[in-house]
């Protein structure tokens, strides 16, 4: 990745809670990687903008850094 992202830890803590589908794994859904993944690219869509604009290597990339 080109550039280094800066994220405000509170902010991604904020995200990654209102989507318990990352958090509890006692829930169904958790066992779902499509409803695992929509939500954690939810959540780089909200630090990144230019998210659904990446391809696919900078995308994983970026996954990293959430």
């Amino acid at each position: 990745m080109d550039k280094e992202m800066n994220i405000d830890n509170d902010i991604l803590i904020a995200l990654v809670e209102a989507r318990l589908v990352l958090l509890d794994k006692t829930l169904e859904i958790f066992k779902g990687r499509n409803a695992t993944r929509e939500a954690l690219s939810q959540v780089c869509c909200e630090l990144n903008e230019d998210f659904k604009e990446m391809e696919s290597k900078e995308k994983n990339d970026s996954r990293t850094f959430a």
